[in-house]
């Protein structure tokens, strides 16, 4: 019986050592996440306009084309969920905030809580950025060892990613998205119909994810900072592989949020814009970092425009 009990230790302590390595790498190697906490904290006497979303938002729009200090707080699959959280820990620490910027998308409006890649990414947000997660279990081991919320295989390409580029930040210290460039641009007509079948959830029900954004604009109006609704642009092509009922519902959504609250929530829809073309995206529905300087003006002279 003891031999037999070496014999499992012998076999089982590669494995801890590899998860007590990863957990370490997780815990100390800067991310998108610890580093937009770190940022967000180190600028908040000044920041003036902070933006939300999901990666539409994150890649395409540069807070250093912003006439104000601008901050950008989205990141990949950030559901309306997490904008409300991030908005609600720090709306109140920032004095001069005096707008904000959400990217409604075809996705978000949409999303079921704690779906996706919520799973996983909900751990990074507790961890990295100090929010509270309700949705997060205590018996949940995620939420003591990161090392177990990605696959080994991911866990393995990005270890050797950060051996190979010293870094796993994919941001730049305003939290724009940094590595969508032109030059690595993937043609929509590769991809377009792929990311609309994966993207699409089949539902329609909005109400969950509007309260959300109801309960945002009425904090909002009780500290006098206006509300800019965005639908970032996306290719024609992609476009066109979208259930146009529901394309058509999220417009209205958004145009009934500056409707019913006017001189406070405004909404540009740059869904089929046509100042831009193909060559503005980095694939079928994200732009690329040219694009996003396009998209980043834009968006800045209408900031401009409504402020009062």
């Amino acid at each position: 019986m003891r031999k037999f009990f070496l014999k499992l230790l012998l076999f089982i302590a590669p494995f801890v050592l590899m998860y007590v390595a990863l957990e370490v790498f997780y815990r100390n190697v800067p991310n998108n996440y610890s580093l937009k906490n770190q940022e967000i904290n180190k600028n908040s006497q000044k920041i003036e306009v902070l933006l939300f979303g999901d990666s539409h938002c994150l890649y395409g729009l540069n807070p250093s084309c912003f006439s104000k200090n601008t901050f950008n707080l989205s990141n990949v699959s950030q559901t309306i969920y997490f904008d409300k959280l991030l908005f609600e820990k720090y709306v109140d620490k920032l004095p001069k905030l005096k707008q904000v910027v959400f990217c409604i998308e075809y996705t978000n409006l949409s999303q079921i809580d704690n779906s996706g890649d919520d799973g996983w990414r909900k751990f990074y947000y507790q961890r990295f950025m100090h929010l509270e997660v309700p949705s997060i279990s205590a018996f949940d081991l995620r939420n003591y060892c990161l090392a177990f919320t990605q696959s080994f295989y991911k866990s393995r390409d990005l270890v050797k990613r950060y051996v190979k580029k010293k870094t796993i930040l994919d941001c730049d210290s305003l939290g724009w998205g940094t590595n969508y460039k032109k030059a690595d641009r993937i043609p929509p007509a590769q991809v377009a119909q792929s990311r609309a079948i994966i993207q699409e959830d089949g539902l329609m029900d909005f109400e969950v994810n509007k309260s959300r954004i109801n309960d945002i604009i009425q904090k909002c109006k009780q500290r006098n900072i206006q509300v800019l609704i965005v639908s970032m642009p996306q290719t024609k092509i992609y476009e066109s592989y979208l259930n146009q009922n529901k394309l058509s519902k999220i417009k209205s959504t958004c145009s009934e949020f500056q409707t019913k609250n006017p001189n406070d929530v405004f909404y540009l829809n740059l869904f089929d814009d046509a100042r831009f073309t193909e060559e503005d995206f980095y694939d079928a529905d994200h732009l690329n970092n040219e694009g996003a300087l396009k998209c980043s003006k834009i968006v800045n002279d209408y900031l401009t425009s409504i402020e009062k």
